[in-house]
């Protein structure tokens, strides 16, 4: 099977709300601690007064509705100013810090994104979306490996996380692991992810598969609603006519490319890709 260009972005898909699941008594783990040596009155002289811990006065419903509607037009300043003023009320919501980590994600604080997305997982540990999203931010930082494995722990949590199996397929693909890629891709395209960059990213693990009426199918779906996407047409002109023969397909798709213009350093490919189809034509 001929080389696959893989034209592909890794993706930065957020999660912007979370439903935090409470852990049950049984899934609670027990230590047991030594005695320690008794105190005399003198070792706690110089210690500060110790302030007493006050009630948390939980968020109000209709706090909850503004943020989720700030969400759903994802507005930033409204999202801003829901997940603050749920937080000075309760400052660990998981849903409110997870909101309000990727308000910061948006604008490049990755720190400041990696601390509250660490308190959220911290107060609700079993939420597979918070993990999704510090995944997002480790690769923004380069931290691949992390990255890979923040994903797999939000897939393990939750096998339909979409967000964490689009973002992990992307990387498989780049490292050419199609039967790896296919697997989540599959988990994303299911749970309704219609983003181009995954469905062009499906469409090349197929291709890799042999799968390839199926991955036609997908790179139409991607370009019926970004028509002049440069990196579907090109793996869609390579799925025509190196692996389907469908050389007049291939070059209207090809004169499609030729005019939007190809990706970077695309050019010869397109070239031979063009001659082939020619040529196999006459």
């Amino acid at each position: 099977m001929k080389k696959i260009i893989t034209c592909f972005s890794l993706l930065a898909l957020a999660a912007c709300s979370s439903s935090p699941t409470k852990e049950t008594s049984s899934e609670a783990k027990t230590s047991t601690v030594s005695e320690a040596p008794r105190a005399e009155v003198d070792d706690f002289k110089d210690l500060e007064k110790v302030e007493p811990v006050r009630p948390v006065t939980p968020p109000a419903p209709s706090q909850y509705a503004s943020l989720n509607e700030a969400i759903k037009a994802q507005n930033d300043e409204k999202i801003y100013q829901a997940s603050t003023q749920i937080l000075t009320q309760s400052p660990n919501d998981a849903r409110a810090l997870n909101a309000l980590a990727m308000y910061h994600y948006k604008r490049s604080r990755f720190d400041l994104c990696r601390y509250l997305l660490g308190k959220a997982i911290a107060a609700s540990p079993k939420t597979a979306e918070l993990y999704s999203n510090m995944g997002i931010v480790q690769l923004a930082q380069g931290e691949r490996r992390d990255a890979i494995k923040s994903f797999r722990k939000a897939l393990d949590m939750n096998n339909d996380e979409a967000v964490a199996a689009a973002n992990l397929g992307a990387i498989y693909v780049q490292e050419k692991d199609y039967n790896k890629a296919n697997v989540v891709l599959e988990t994303a395209y299911r749970k309704g992810v219609r983003d181009p960059r995954v469905l062009n990213n499906y469409a090349i693990s197929l291709t890799a598969q042999g799968k390839l009426d199926r991955a036609e199918e997908l790179y139409k779906a991607s370009l019926k609603d970004n028509a002049n996407s440069k990196e579907v047409l090109l793996n869609y002109a390579i799925l025509l006519v190196d692996h389907m023969k469908k050389y007049q397909d291939g070059l209207e798709v090809i004169n499609r490319l030729k005019f939007v213009g190809g990706p970077a350093d695309s050019r010869n490919r397109i070239i031979a890709l063009e001659n082939k189809a020619k040529a196999g034509l006459k």
